[in-house]
């Protein structure tokens, strides 16, 4: 997420706040942080702790690789509510410019695009609503 470093804390406070077990992130040079606990939900805190860690190299692929079931949620995708979700699988989130034509390319193939509809929302509100909804099949 360029130049919105604040967005993807928050986005990562929501995931793992919600009940999120991991979460990966992964920015556009390859760099990747695989998160599954935070030291505080303070935004700050969080901030100077993610840039604190050393990230990895991996690719989306290897990432889709570990799981059975992969969504990408995306405006184009089928409603969420006519998807069978499941708790355990990886799901996707882009920005507002969304993914690199190549990731996209490689998720038609490996996940199914599911949507909350036409009305764009901040990664950290649809974390937030995923794991609502995820939580409600339990």
């Amino acid at each position: 997420m360029k130049n919105r470093f604040d967005v993807l804390v928050d986005f990562v406070i929501e995931s793992i706040t919600g009940g999120v077990r991991e979460v990966y992130v992964m920015l556009c040079d390859g760099s990747t942080y695989l998160i599954t606990s935070l030291p505080s939900q303070r935004a700050r805190a969080v901030a100077r702790w993610l840039l604190s860690r050393q990230p990895f190299k991996t690719s989306l692929q290897a990432i889709i690789a570990k799981y059975r079931s992969v969504y990408y949620l995306h405006e184009r995708g089928r409603d969420i509510s006519e998807a069978r979700l499941d708790g355990n699988g990886l799901y996707i989130f882009g920005d507002h410019d969304g993914l690199s034509r190549e990731d996209e390319e490689l998720l038609a193939k490996h996940a199914e695009w599911i949507s909350l509809g036409s009305t764009p929302y901040m990664s950290w509100h649809a974390a937030a609503y995923l794991a609502y909804l995820l939580k409600r099949q339990v």
